[in-house]
């Protein structure tokens, strides 16, 4: 096969969110270089070529790709190597989809709540601590708060403080893990739900393609909330149109975005949204195969599409806008405890169930988790698109039965199942 006549594409990044990403570069007829620093990252298996090149190397990839002859670049589910893709495509002279301005809005924790504010979109309350560690205000706080670096991602660094003592250990971890040693303290929100969006734009119209009910998991006190269960739709997604949306869309379009994929955080508490976080790029939930499920609009090929210079107007987002959802569904997170795995049960059979139409996987057989509150606690993640409300608990059933996790030492590892019959509240629209 002639490799010049098709188009090239740069992939940022190997580990196992992007093997999807690959296979459906591949699947367009784009031949796919994926370049990552880990060896045997997952991707490279299945891509037509790689290097065993760091991500952040911006002169070495220049290099490979005026090589390649590449016509487009791809990042993937993280804000970082989003950062470099966009560093990259500008040096390339290459599309892409955000401009710096845009990504550091969504990218540091503070100043999308300050964007927020001038768009009368609800943010959760916080504290200003200027004086770092010896601050007066540490004194005055009400607790339970939760204190983030502004620029991290996947919960890292986070910590939920009951006392001053634990304030000041957190700041000090939360400087650590923040790159531009910032950090934000809010009142924390002590409850085990949320409220996410997902929103689309081409040509500089918007589309909310999914409103989800966030189901979370607090095993310790200190650390963050992890997410069990997103279920589509969410029972306030009405409430949420009439509220919220419409200062979200002027606010999206304050941006100046003009494509993408977007999307948005937030917590519910006695009937109010308050938005915590936003994120202009593909969800690790994959949440895109969902989506597909329900409306057969691919939006990691539009992704692609776009970033090889295709045009991607024809794709008719706006026939589902208003959190369009025909079928139950869901992400299902399964958490996992310390300990080094043994053994999977179930999850093959599982994984070829009709109803799932993807699985990510974090961790393997072999690998050690420990207790940190991110997301490398996660075995892996379960997108599940069901006909009926009745064959949709009937999954999540069978997988809480039959999924085990052992450690090395025949303990379940297995931390919490998300249960149905107590959470969903389908309505078809």
């Amino acid at each position: 096969m002639n490799h010049s006549a098709k188009k090239k594409i740069l992939i940022l990044g190997g580990y196992t969110h992007m093997v999807s990403v690959v296979e459906t570069a591949r699947k367009m007829n784009i031949y796919t270089i994926v370049v990552d620093r880990e060896i045997n990252s997952p991707a490279k298996a299945i891509a037509d070529k790689f290097y065993d090149v760091s991500t952040a190397d911006i002169e070495r990839l220049v290099e490979i790709a005026r090589l390649e002859n590449i016509s487009g670049v791809f990042n993937g589910f993280d804000d970082i190597n989003t950062w470099h893709a966009h560093a990259l495509c500008k040096k390339l002279d290459l599309p892409f989809y955000a401009t710096s301005e845009q990504l550091a809005i969504c990218s540091n924790k503070d100043q999308f709540k300050n964007y927020c504010r001038n768009y009368n979109v609800p943010v959760i309350e916080e504290y200003e601590l200027t004086g770092g560690l010896d601050d007066e205000a540490f004194a005055t706080l009400v607790y339970p708060v939760i204190i983030k670096p502004v620029d991290s991602y996947a919960s890292q660094g986070i910590t939920v403080c009951y006392t001053e003592e634990e304030l000041k250990e957190g700041y000090a971890k939360a400087v650590q893990y923040s790159t531009s040693g910032k950090v934000i303290v809010e009142r924390f929100i002590d409850n085990s739900y949320g409220v996410m969006m997902f929103y689309t734009v081409i040509e500089g119209k918007i589309s909310l393609s999914a409103t989800t009910d966030r189901y979370v998991h607090k095993e310790y006190k200190e650390h963050p909330p992890l997410p069990t269960a997103t279920v589509f739709p969410s029972q306030h997604q009405e409430h949420y149109v009439q509220t919220v949306d419409p200062n979200v869309r002027a606010m999206i379009r304050g941006m100046g975005t003009q494509n993408g994929v977007l999307f948005i955080q937030s917590l519910y508490e006695d009937g109010r949204f308050f938005l915590y976080e936003m994120g202009f790029r593909l969800s690790g939930t994959q949440y895109y195969t969902i989506v597909e499920k329900q409306t057969g609009i691919n939006l990691l090929e539009m992704m692609l599409a776009f970033a090889t210079g295709a045009d991607i107007s024809h794709y008719p987002i706006a026939d589902y806008d208003y959190g369009y959802t025909k079928f139950p569904a869901c992400n299902l997170s399964i958490l996992l405890d310390e300990g080094t795995i043994s053994e999977i049960i179930g999850l093959e059979a599982l994984k070829n169930h009709p109803a799932v139409v993807s699985y990510v996987a974090v961790q393997d057989v072999g690998d050690h988790v420990e207790i940190t509150g991110t997301y490398a606690q996660m075995l892996g993640r379960f997108n599940i698109v069901a006909q009926t409300e009745r064959e949709f608990i009937a999954l999540i059933n069978e997988i809480n039965q039959t999924l085990h996790v052992l450690s090395t030492e025949g303990k379940d590892m297995i931390l919490t199942h998300y249960a149905p019959l107590d959470a969903v509240h389908f309505h078809a629209v």
